[in-house]
């Protein structure tokens, strides 16, 4: 729904947020859908703690990795 509202402003020429906080708004869906996978498939041989430390190191390399682009794409 939120999404659907950022489009919606893009398409008006409205843009109130950064380019980074659009870049950060996208791959919380990817933190999602990693985080629903990992919970189908490995639900019995991880334990919760575990999988929740999984998943703030993914956010981690991922924003690293957010980080490495916006200075590469300064150069």
């Amino acid at each position: 729904m939120r999404t659907h509202r950022f489009f919606k402003q893009l398409q008006k020429d409205e843009n109130r947020h950064t380019s980074n906080f659009m870049r950060i708004w996208n791959e919380g869906a990817t933190l999602f859908l990693f985080a629903i996978v990992f919970l189908v498939i490995l639900k019995d041989s991880f334990h919760w703690i575990s999988g929740l430390l999984g998943m703030i190191g993914l956010a981690f390399i991922l924003y690293l990795g957010i980080r490495l682009y916006k200075k590469t794409r300064k150069k």
